[in-house]
């Protein structure tokens, strides 16, 4: 099968988008023919696969028409466009797809719209109720227009969790016929406790700094955690809008001497990050389904998160980790706490999290579902 997977990043650039891109891309290229259409200037490169870069040093504009015509180019010959991106790659694949007649299945893992509105400061509502009723001003109406264009014109669309194929039939009328379900995968090294040595009572945060990630809940419960554990430190691995106001929330709360703002991080420097704290954190008040999670789980780092859609797909508390309720700090501080201080529960949210992860998200399974997807397109 002759596959397109068209994305918005791929590595050296870091996210998501990018890691998974190329890690589907380098287990697929085993049997089928793969060709790679991203933004960007440098690729890493990826055995028997194509990779086509359109320059982003140029107008917005000029940038999409050019990625337009490098998969109008490419798709001739393609059976399927899966592309990572409902705007940017998403727009050009499904004018592409319905110019050449070709399938196009989009992977979903969040709603554009409501992250650029909630970035600005344009909405303080949740995903369910910004989509009940928008706000946002002219530009996030066109993202709007745009998603739901796209989404009402690829072939299939595959997100990571139930909780998002719900959004996309109750709120963009994407029939359910044309959702599958597909677990985010993640097989990456399992640590050893002497691979890298823990810091019992380092907690890590790994996320873009914007304001659902809740990054400031995390800094106040390590204010709380102060009390019983003098030494506990907090790592925040990430950049982003929100990170001079953490930085200011933590000097106010008296505890900056003990969080470390890292910024932006390579993939290798996360992993080792992982291996050595005593437990990760992620506090968003939404997800899609979180990478972070699976990560967690393969770097046998416990995890505390909290109790929201998405996220519960794959934190099952008290065995893959711990949830709290969102926006409570101080139960957050309470779980981190029972992660330091009880050995027996750390050691079973570990094991729970590592036979879950073989379980729900190898990529064995991710990969069948995709091309059963792919192959019942093409007969069609």
């Amino acid at each position: 099968m002759r596959i397109i997977l068209a994305t918005p990043i791929y590595p050296p650039e870091i996210g998501g988008p990018a890691t998974y891109a190329k890690e589907l891309s380098r287990r697929l290229a085993k049997a089928e023919h793969i060709t790679i259409v991203a933004f960007g200037t440098e690729a890493e490169a990826v055995e028997g696969v194509k990779i086509v870069m359109v320059r982003k040093d140029q107008s917005l504009l000029s940038r999409l028409v050019e990625y337009f015509f490098v998969l109008l180019r490419e798709a001739r010959v393609a059976d399927t466009i899966y592309v990572q991106n409902a705007v940017a790659s998403g727009l050009p694949a499904v004018l592409v797809g319905m110019l050449l007649r070709k399938p196009v299945v989009l992977k979903f893992v969040g709603d554009e719209a409501w992250e650029r509105a909630s970035q600005k400061g344009k909405t303080q509502k949740n995903l369910e109720a910004f989509l009940a009723a928008p706000e946002g001003g002219f530009s996030i109406s066109v993202f709007l227009s745009i998603q739901k264009f796209v989404l009402n014109h690829v072939s299939a669309v595959v997100p990571p969790s139930e909780f998002l194929g719900n959004i996309l039939n109750a709120h963009y009328g994407v029939p359910a016929s044309k959702i599958t379900v597909n677990y985010n995968a993640f097989e990456g090294t399992v640590a050893t406790e002497d691979t890298v040595a823990r810091k019992p009572h380092q907690i890590l945060s790994v996320s873009r700094l914007v304001t659902w990630k809740r990054v400031d809940g995390i800094i106040n419960a390590l204010k709380i955690l102060k009390h019983n554990f003098p030494d506990v430190t907090l790592v925040v691995a990430g950049e982003g809008p929100e990170e001079a106001k953490l930085k200011k929330l933590a000097q106010e709360l008296g505890v900056e001497a003990s969080v470390t703002f890292l910024g932006r991080v390579l993939r290798a420097d996360t992993d080792r990050l992982e291996k050595e704290s005593g437990v990760m954190v992620l506090n968003s008040t939404y997800e899609g389904l979180p990478h972070i999670a699976l990560e967690s789980f393969a770097t046998h780092t416990p995890l505390v998160a909290t109790d929201i859609p998405g996220t519960r797909e794959a934190v099952i508390h008290e065995r893959s980790g711990l949830l709290v309720p969102q926006g409570d700090d101080a139960t957050l501080a309470v779980a981190i706490g029972r992660i330091f201080n009880e050995p027996e529960l750390r050691e079973k949210v570990v094991s729970g999290a590592t036979e879950l992860l073989r379980e729900k998200f190898s990529w064995d399974q991710h990969i069948q579902n995709l091309l059963a997807v792919f192959s019942s397109l093409k007969e069609n």
